[in-house]
């Protein structure tokens, strides 16, 4: 065989579908004799490519490792040797390739036994916290009975009506003050609330608000509105309670009369 006929390993590679990583891997893993040339460059025979067809054969057939070198004797591809033994004791890249090949052992390794070792430390440290904690002490996540928020009175709902009542029970029925409900200060962050107490001390149902704000601010839902709206809507109800009490004493006149 000529040299035309001799492969480089960038050849070998892209024929096989293979890194050069890889081959120079299997060239030490299964003890393949690679040819060299000048410069100690790789160069691969027809036969050494049948050869390395077939490792890639059975390692995609999922064949173990340890049972692919005795396979490739069977077959009479190889010369029976011990497994690992290199021609050349002395080649510089060979012996480069199994520093590289134990300095990534030792990396993972290390990166392996670091883990383990910051694992042991965190456990150790939670171990002597639970130690240093006295066993007649609360948790320290628990609320103590002071910080416990005290339990809420319970007041039940009051009816209120709106409009005249004839009869004996506008006396027992409460009455609006006389200058409009009685509401807490608007804020930003309350002002949805007082106005929804405004609704209910008004009697305006969620249909009724909803209508009113869609056609005095264009907005569908009164529970939407902003503060500047929502105040416009308090004042409204302000003004309509006031008109309450006056109509109640209008009807009970007549009603006496």
């Amino acid at each position: 065989m000529t040299n035309i006929d001799l492969l480089s390993i960038n050849s070998v590679a892209a024929k096989l579908g293979l890194s050069v990583h890889q081959l120079r891997r299997w060239e030490l893993m299964f003890g393949l004799e690679i040819k060299r040339g000048r410069g100690q460059q790789r160069q691969y025979r027809q036969e050494d490519l049948t050869v390395l067809e077939r490792i890639k054969e059975l390692v995609e057939q999922g064949w173990p490792t340890s049972q692919i070198r005795p396979q490739l004797e069977s077959e009479g591809l190889i010369t029976p040797k011990l497994i690992g033994l290199p021609s050349n004791p002395g080649n510089p890249e060979v012996l480069t390739e199994s520093l590289i090949g134990m300095r990534n052992f030792c990396e993972r390794r290390f990166i392996d036994i670091s883990k383990q070792i910051d694992e042991l430390r965190h456990l150790l440290i939670s171990m002597n916290f639970r130690q240093d904690m006295p066993v007649d002490r609360p948790s320290l996540w628990q609320p103590t009975r002071e910080e416990a928020a005290p339990a809420a009175k319970f007041v039940p709902a009051q009816e209120i009506s709106i409009g005249p009542i004839a009869g004996p029970e506008a006396e027992t029925q409460p009455k609006l003050p006389d200058e409009g409900l009685d509401l807490p200060e608007v804020t930003d962050q309350n002002y949805i609330t007082v106005l929804g107490r405004a609704l209910d001390l008004v009697g305006w149902s969620d249909e009724q608000a909803d209508q009113f704000s869609t056609k005095a601010f264009g907005v569908p839902h009164w529970d939407v509105l902003g503060r500047s709206q929502a105040e416009k809507l308090i004042d409204h109800l302000h003004t309509l309670s006031s008109l309450v009490a006056p109509l109640g004493e209008e009807a009970t006149e007549d009603a006496t009369t």
